[in-house]
């Protein structure tokens, strides 16, 4: 089986194919590991290399023995990143040939063999550095995924491979990949090349950018137009991709759980469906993930006065916020009609298994809330959020988590009288700042039917 994988200035396509590369000659080298085997073949001249990319500075010129370096370079970057170690499974070889242009395309090639999984690359003599890095990324997380996979080949989305590219690059640029020689002294081949040591930022430029332009949705991330890849639309992509992974790894455990999603791609017939694999302990369905890349997006950035709520938004969607819908029966054998009781009916009303999910559901809307609400707003989400952390920290505090713990209960009390009362108070503070709405919103805010003893929770729509 073969998969070849064209990558050109941006985007990765897939295709079935049965071509070969050049047959290895003397001009070869292999990297310390042994995993990778470069062959450089009888490359031409660089006088007759296409014009402007000697002069480029973004482009490599590549030569046999330092890019065995290099690639061993990337893969030590790479798997700290990611805490990976262990032995390698899939040899790569990398033919450099004779560049055509500066759109030349990098292609790879996965082939299954019975005792595993090898790779090639065949790469221009000149290459746009950031494409060189990109398609050894690519490369190394299919190695890793392919270890688990029969014989249809991993999928690795694209942002995982360009996000994790994007920070290598701005991470450790200097020391990934080794220029060619170009002074000649006493026998000796001389390149000049100059380190920053100075620790920046990685996430810099991105975060530069995104305060400037919209940030990818999850959905967007998810699915790249391979028409927006380029340009302003691309440096999005790169920008969100960058930041999207960056997050995750900074989740707790959230290496383990990106090592778990690329060990069960190959058995998934699609990246979502190993990505809430690994991350289950994090986001249990789309929705969690989409709150969670919201918020990320308004702390990375900050408050930015133009995407600030109105006084009216800003108060409709705190109400939707201390809302919860529910599920009515009035009769047993009833359908279910749809309704909504406060914050205060879930802790008076609700044992503490059915509370917990929907008051940290709670907490986390009122954090992405904090940063995008009206100003008059700001300390009233803050009282909320205050509030419902210091019931949720002293009910577990008094081992109140279990509907079993009766000896408890007289502990609750005085808890959810003082939590009651405090919610009371920032209800009327929030009353006292509603706008005057239209006769349709004022309608739909104060209809809240009373709590009923046979009210449950609404249960979420199932995550295709």
């Amino acid at each position: 089986m073969k998969i070849i994988l064209a990558i050109a200035s941006y985007g990765i396509w897939s295709v079935v194919a049965s071509a070969q590369f050049a047959a290895p000659d003397a001009d070869s080298a292999r990297s310390l590991s042994g995993q990778f085997v470069v062959y450089g073949g009888r490359l031409p001249s660089v006088a007759t290399a296409p014009p402007g990319l000697l002069t480029n500075a973004n482009y490599l010129e590549l030569e046999s023995s330092l890019v065995a370096v290099s690639c061993e370079r990337i893969k030590q970057a790479l798997w700290a990143e990611l805490d990976m170690s262990g032995p390698w499974s899939g040899r790569i070889h990398l033919t450099l040939r004779a560049a055509r242009g500066e759109a030349d395309p990098v292609t790879i090639i996965s082939d299954r063999f019975p005792k595993g999984w090898s790779y090639r690359l065949e790469l221009p003599q000149f290459v746009e550095r950031k494409r060189f890095v990109r398609a050894l990324v690519q490369t190394l997380l299919q190695e890793w995924a392919n270890r688990y996979a029969g014989n249809r080949p991993a999928e690795i989305p694209l942002w995982l491979t360009e996000g994790l590219t994007r920070h290598l690059l701005n991470a450790r640029a200097g020391e990934l990949v080794l220029p060619t020689p170009r002074w000649a002294v006493r026998g000796l081949d001389i390149s000049p090349v100059m380190i920053e040591e100075r620790h920046r930022d990685p996430l810099e430029s991105a975060r530069e950018y995104l305060r400037e332009h919209p940030a990818l949705t999850v959905q967007d991330l998810s699915w790249p137009a391979a028409e927006k890849m380029s340009g302003d639309a691309g440096e999005a992509f790169a920008c969100s991709a960058q930041l999207f992974v960056t997050e995750l790894l900074r989740l707790k455990g959230g290496r383990d759980c990106l090592r778990t999603m690329l060990e069960e791609l190959a058995g998934c017939y699609n990246w979502q469906t190993a990505f809430f694999h690994g991350f289950r302990q994090h986001f249990s369905k789309q929705l969690d993930l989409e709150k969670w890349w919201d918020l990320q997006l308004v702390h990375f950035t900050g408050r930015n006065p133009s995407q600030l709520w109105t006084v009216e938004d800003s108060w409709r969607k705190l109400d939707q916020i201390l809302r919860t819908p529910v599920e009515i029966r009035r009769a047993t054998n009833d359908l279910p009609a749809h309704a909504d009781v406060s914050l205060q009916a879930v802790i008076r009303e609700w044992d503490s298994i059915r509370q917990a999910p929907v008051i940290n559901g709670k907490l986390r809307d009122l954090e992405l809330a904090r940063l995008r609400v009206a100003p008059e707003f700001v300390e009233l989400v803050e009282g909320y959020h205050r509030v419902l952390t210091n019931f949720i920290r002293h009910r577990e505090q008094a081992g109140l988590v279990l509907p079993v713990a009766k000896f408890n209960q007289p502990r609750l009390k005085p808890l959810t009288r003082e939590t009651l009362k405090q919610l009371d108070e920032l209800d009327a503070q929030r009353t006292a700042l509603r706008p005057q709405l239209s006769p349709a919103l004022n309608a739909a805010a104060e209809s809240s039917p009373p709590l009923q003893n046979n009210i449950v929770p609404q249960t979420p729509p199932r995550n295709p």
